[in-house]
């Protein structure tokens, strides 16, 4: 089972051209400069917003890591830390439950998981994510306090790392209502006017700690409430915060979509299973279950932190089916099992898995070029801005230019805020007087763009700015176009290098 959840974690790094190179570049800054920049110092567009770095850690991380094992060593590790995530749940439920639970539901999980798999900052929160689960699991079944008080400091790294910090304190909180419905909760004037049953003292205390815990970090109260405003200014919509119905009616055919709505039923089967075998006291069960599946079905960023919770509580909940096996059907079903769990990892080791899911992912530890030829070519033809460049390709920008050349926007709408991105970056793209008149503003040079985004404004700018005399394209590959202002300045290099779009 480990081997095919290993498996599905190494491909290549097909995300190359979104955050990572941003957070190397981030962690590098922050390493040298010894602080953690609280505006948008990458753009010349709003370079005073100001915008809360929740993740700034992770970046240092990925910063050290890179220059010492490079990008496949950061696939290695992001496969190592999800394997640890998972064999945490796994070492959570073992007693709980039977091992032909335990198998087919984490299977299907890791199975909706693989929607989540690249190298970014929240590798780290599943891991955090999982040592809560564990913790809680260990607290509430085997009445073992002791993993409980690793949670302040567990949770300390957690929200310098990355945003999904806010469901540590959230599961602790379901954990409390869990504990004080069970034992009750009388009031005798004692420490917060709780009744000290079954050891409610110590986790209220440390649900305290962890909240406070969530201060710690560079943006003291601000940072810890970042989770619940980073979206009020946002203003860009991207597709891992779309929810799984605005994809399906967005024409994107989802594997993980069809995955992820058998899990939920599977989940509330077993809840129906738990509670007609008897089980009373899974208030965190339900309210933990409940809240990662709203979460989930809003955003389809949310299928890691739910495959977690799903694997941990369904396979506990099959757990109250009490039934012996004999000798001879458990060893026929661990034959198959096998058998079955080893095909499965072939077909992913042969890529078949994923030709047959439609994936773009490969099992290698292969790192695209992404938008490289694009920016050796402006480099070598010593192109300055300012530049005109989509929201997919900023953040590689940043890795392989900043400081020499700031960008028009990059992957963080929180950075940019809904005024610049309504009002500026798709008038530009839809209106052609708006180009016009902006472009002037911004003295834009020349367009550096991936012309595999799919945004309804960007396909409208890209048809009209290629048939457009007054930028003609000098660059094109697989991945990115480059147009340049016709100048004088650029009389020569649009001579050498103009490409006539067919």
């Amino acid at each position: 089972m480990f081997i095919l959840i290993g498996s599905l974690m190494i491909h290549g790094l097909y995300s190359i051209n979104q955050d990572i190179g941003r957070h190397i570049k981030t962690g590098e800054i922050i390493w040298q400069t010894k602080s953690i920049p609280n505006t948008n110092l990458f753009s010349f567009t709003v370079p005073d917003h100001p915008f809360i770095n929740h993740h700034w850690f992770a970046e240092v991380i990925f910063y050290f890591l890179n220059l010492a094992v490079g990008l496949k060593g950061l696939i290695i590790l992001k496969a190592i830390i999800n394997l640890l995530a998972f064999l945490l749940i796994y070492l959570a439920v073992r007693k709980r439950t039977s091992i032909w639970a335990i198998i087919p539901i984490f299977v299907l999980s890791v199975l909706v998981f693989t929607e989540r798999t690249d190298v970014r900052p929240e590798i780290f929160s599943y891991l955090c994510l999982a040592y809560y689960l564990f913790a809680i699991f260990k607290s509430k079944y085997e009445s073992s306090y002791r993993w409980l008080y690793a949670l302040p400091f567990i949770q300390i790294f957690w929200t310098n790392t990355h945003i999904y910090f806010a469901l540590g304190p959230m599961l602790l909180f379901f954990y409390l209502i869990d504990r004080f419905i069970e034992s009750g909760y009388d009031y005798n004037g004692g420490l917060f006017g709780f009744k000290d049953r079954h050891c409610n003292r110590p986790v209220l205390i440390i649900f305290v700690l962890v909240i406070l815990s969530t201060l710690v970090n560079p943006n003291f109260i601000n940072g810890a409430l970042a989770p619940l405003k980073i979206l009020i200014d946002y203003g860009y919509s991207i597709v891992e915060n779309q929810n799984i119905f605005f994809l399906t009616d967005y024409g994107i055919s989802k594997f993980t979509i069809s995955l992820f709505e058998l899990s939920v039923i599977v989940f509330i089967l077993s809840y129906v299973v738990a509670i007609r075998r008897g089980a009373k006291k899974i208030t965190f069960e339900i309210l933990t279950g409940l809240a990662f599946i709203i979460l989930a079905g809003k955003m389809i960023r949310n299928f890691g932190p739910y495959a977690f919770v799903f694997a941990s509580i369904a396979s506990t909940n099959f757990g109250y089916i009490k039934k012996d096996i004999s000798k001879k059907m458990a060893l026929t079903l661990s034959i198959i099992t096998v058998i079955g769990l080893s095909y499965l990892s072939y077909s992913v080791y042969s890529d078949s898995f994923y030709n047959f899911i439609g994936s773009y992912k490969h099992f290698e530890l292969a790192i695209p070029s992404g938008a490289e030829g694009a920016v050796n070519f402006i480099k070598e033809n010593k192109i300055k801005g300012p530049v005109f460049n989509n929201f997919d390709i900023g953040s590689y920008m940043i890795w392989k230019m900043y400081p020499d050349e700031k960008v028009f926007v990059d992957g963080r709408p929180e950075a940019y805020g809904q005024e610049f991105f309504d009002n500026i970056y798709k008038p530009m793209q839809e209106d052609p007087k708006v180009w016009t008149k902006l472009s002037e503003q911004y003295d834009i040079n020349y367009i550096l763009f991936t012309h595999t985004d799919i945004t309804p404004w960007a396909q409208i700018f890209l048809n009209r700015i290629s048939q457009d005399k007054n930028w003609p394209m000098i660059y094109l590959d697989g991945n990115s176009v480059i147009f340049i202002k016709d100048t004088i300045a650029n009389k020569a290099l649009i001579s050498k290098s103009r490409i006539t779009p067919k």
